[in-house]
């Protein structure tokens, strides 16, 4: 059992798109999700968080990733369907390729993860999950909130929540606030939210929300290497 769910029963998805424009020079040719910390690209850090409790893992947008696993898993890569427009479309586009390529074998669980998170782990993401209300149908979605942000980019959702999303998007709308919105004007209990007085004794060093967009994030993630 993973959280509430068995490993065959969960998919994440690594949203690894975006120009990174804001890296500047430091910006590798294959985009943020190939920079090194600590050895290792984010993607690969990002994967090796999400490998233990994911049956696979989905990687969308940016380049075809280069990354073997000792354990056969089933990672697969697409590419955006509409570049440039955002997380919030990729997300679409992974759970569009959930309904069209796991129909048969549908998760109950989405992770949606950014590929620029040097701090999390499996232990964060398992706890996600253990918030996921048991006894609540409702629920579409579980974010956890560190400070005031709620952090949409480290999550865990059901694949349905694919139908609003194409709803909210095809009105031309781009942005997670406005969409949390829409789907609590509907549902309240459709999105919940670990409260940040919650998550931050789960997360006390906020790793959930420590994301790489500049040069000096970078620096402040690499550590130097011992010789």
């Amino acid at each position: 059992m993973v959280g509430q769910a068995h490993k065959e029963d969960i998919v994440a998805i690594i949203l690894a798109g975006g120009q990174a424009r804001r890296l500047g020079d430091k910006r590798p040719s294959g985009g943020k999700a190939e920079c090194v910390v600590s050895g290792k690209s984010l993607l690969r850090t990002v994967s090796d968080a999400l490998v233990p409790v994911a049956d696979s893992v989905l990687i969308v947008g940016g380049n075809s990733p280069k990354i073997s696993f000792q354990k056969p898993m089933s990672v697969r890569h697409i590419s955006d369907d509409q570049p440039e427009s955002g997380p919030l479309c990729a997300v679409r586009d992974g759970l569009r390729w959930i309904w069209r390529e796991r129909i048969c074998s549908m998760p109950r669980f989405v992770i949606l993860s950014a590929c620029d998170l040097p701090m999390i782990n499996s232990a964060l993401v398992l706890e996600i999950l253990r918030h996921f209300p048991q006894d609540e149908i409702l629920t579409q979605w579980v974010v956890p909130k560190v400070g005031s942000r709620l952090q949409y980019l480290f999550s865990v959702c059901r694949p349905t929540l694919l139908h609003p999303l194409n709803s909210f998007l095809a009105a031309g709308a781009r942005d997670f606030h406005g969409f949390v919105h829409e789907l609590q004007k509907f549902e309240p209990k459709s999105v919940h939210i670990i409260e940040d007085s919650i998550w931050g004794k789960i997360d006390p060093n906020g790793c959930a929300a420590r994301d790489i967009d500049t040069p000096a994030d970078l620096t402040l993630y690499t550590k130097p290497t011992s010789h």
